[in-house]
């Protein structure tokens, strides 16, 4: 199954991600494939990324706070990367509220954001200042990379352990579990923070292979999310997919939430 179908994505979606472990690569995966039906794929950062996984991007363009040519690039290329800035090997975005403000001088399709940053890291607890979600976005998708499963709960393998660790009482060292994973991806103030109300939510399980036992822990993972109960009042998890985002059809199991 391809992204665009698993996220169940629709024109005029502002697609925030979130988490670790694969949000540069799924941005790039989804924007590739809805390229290839016509759409115009505006793809941005509300934070930085290095400045190799520029070069991964169909198109890019900095345009300082002028996004006066957008339109024109994207009727051309179709899928374009912007930014404002480049520095010390970096490239940096723009905050939430300008993107909020660009977004509406821009004819495009489908607007895609890495919200987020965790140092390529598999797993992350947000810090206070993240994740950098503009208010607009219609769809938030945290991502964990399954990959961490096992791994030490340290800055080696996890984006700000210590929060991980102060928020649930789990000691540093220990293993990552999978229901740390569910827990995470059910709560407001891991990766759950600054979703939009308003916004729908489709939790991403990466780097799952279609037969392992990664693949059963993931399953495990989406029913345990689609078990936990309901609060009202802030966004839940619609759906969970579950996959290798680099992979030519990168999803091979979804479940509601």
């Amino acid at each position: 199954m391809k992204l665009a179908e698993a996220l169940d994505v629709r024109k005029g979606d502002i697609v925030a991600f979130v988490g670790a472990g694969g949000k540069t690569s799924a941005l790039i995966a989804l924007g590739a494939e809805l390229m290839a039906c016509g759409w115009r794929v505006l793809a941005t950062t509300t934070t930085r990324i290095g400045r190799r996984q520029l070069a991964l991007m169909p198109a890019a363009l900095a345009i300082q706070h002028d996004s006066s040519l957008i339109s024109q690039h994207l009727a051309s290329d179709r899928f374009r990367f912007v930014y404002d800035l480049i520095h010390e090997e970096k490239v940096y975005g723009f905050d939430a509220d300008h993107i909020d403000q660009m977004l509406e001088s821009v004819s495009y399709d489908i607007c895609l954001i890495e919200a987020d940053g965790a140092r390529m890291l598999p797993l992350k607890a947000p810090k206070p200042h993240e994740p950098a979600i503009p208010a607009c976005a219609t769809l938030v998708v945290p991502i964990v990379s399954l990959a961490v499963l096992g791994k030490p709960l340290d800055d080696s393998h996890v984006y700000n352990a210590i929060g991980l660790a102060d928020r649930y009482g789990y000691a540093l060292g220990t293993e990552v579990k999978a229901e740390w994973i569910a827990r995470m991806l059910v709560d407001e103030i891991m990766l759950l923070k600054n979703a939009p109300a308003h916004a729908r939510v489709v939790a991403l399980l990466n780097q799952a292979p279609r037969t392992s036992e990664l693949l059963d822990q993931a399953n495990f993972i989406a029913k345990l999310i689609s078990n936990a109960p309901e609060c009202p009042g802030r966004p839940g998890v619609d759906r969970i997919i579950i996959g290798s985002v680099q992979d030519a059809d990168p999803i091979h199991t979804l479940h509601a939430g």
